[in-house]
């Protein structure tokens, strides 16, 4: 994937540096459907979507957050996973 792939909603959010927007493009496919739902129901997740219930933007803010969070720790596929939920 190309940095230049990477939807705008997360290029264009403050929220994600040069290097971990590189993070981001250095995956060979985005998560499928299938796991991006898997996904939502793991612990972690589950709290964090559900602590926001009724403010998308807060909700989304966080989203992006953790998924910085994951880039730091190595975890690209779970940072995307994040994203697309």
């Amino acid at each position: 994937m190309q940095k230049s792939d990477i939807p705008k909603f997360i290029s264009s959010s403050g929220v994600f540096n040069v290097q971990e927007l590189e993070q981001l493009a250095s995956i060979e496919a985005i998560p499928t459907d299938g796991e991006i739902d898997s996904f939502k129901y793991e612990p972690e997740i589950q709290e964090l979507l559900n602590a926001f219930i009724g403010d998308e933007s807060t909700r989304i803010t966080h989203q992006l957050l953790k998924a910085k969070e994951f880039l730091n720790q190595g975890r690209v596929e779970e940072a995307w996973k994040l994203i697309l939920l």
